[in-house]
């Protein structure tokens, strides 16, 4: 047999065991007895709008194995959006500290500092439950609607201003909670 010849037949072989290998991977869960399913499963299972689907599918962008349970989408939801809060939250507070600006954009960002403040607190006890797989303990679905309107509080003071850098961040943030809200809704949360 060439070596040609013995590639050729090799690299199909090859091809295939690790086609088999992949597919016995089992889901991604730390949870027991979550469903699982593909990440454009959950998206679409998740998203009512387009935009919101194509928002799920960037913020599920590193996920890896083919299937996995709906609680480590949850968490990748709740952990973007937890990052987005910080850069926006990094944001305001320089916007705050700019004397150049009006007293009443200065109170705007800094009531902005206060919404980031208390949304990040909010889900990182989103995160906190998904973690220890509390999810159906107490009202996380509660949490999560909070956490979408504190974001919700800043968007609604920015919006007011003539022309906010803020006010675009505050939209993907909110849109980001209620994602992570709408991840969170594939476990049972309510």
């Amino acid at each position: 047999m060439t070596m040609a010849t013995a590639s050729s037949f090799l690299l199909p072989l090859v091809f295939f065991s690790a086609t088999l290998v992949h597919h016995r991977i089992p889901p991604a869960s730390a949870c027991p007895d979550v469903a699982s399913m593909t990440v454009d499963a959950a998206c679409e299972k998740a998203a009512g709008t387009r935009l919101m689907y194509e928002l799920c599918k960037d913020a599920l962008r590193d996920v890896t194995y083919p299937t996995n349970g709906v609680d480590l989408y949850a968490l990748v939801g709740a952990k973007r959006a937890l990052a987005s809060y910080g850069d926006t939250a990094r944001a305001a507070g320089a916007l705050h500290g700019n004397a150049s600006l009006p007293g009443d954009e200065r109170d705007a960002y800094a009531s902005c500092e206060e919404s980031y403040g208390a949304a990040t607190a909010t889900m990182d006890r989103v995160a906190a439950a998904l973690v220890a797989c509390r999810f159906m303990d107490g009202d996380l679905g509660m949490v999560y609607r909070d956490g979408v309107a504190q974001v919700e509080g800043c968007r609604d003071r920015v919006m007011k201003l003539p022309a906010s850098p803020l006010y675009a961040r505050s939209l993907v943030d909110r849109n980001l909670a209620v994602l992570a809200y709408f991840l969170g809704k594939l476990l049972g949360v309510q």
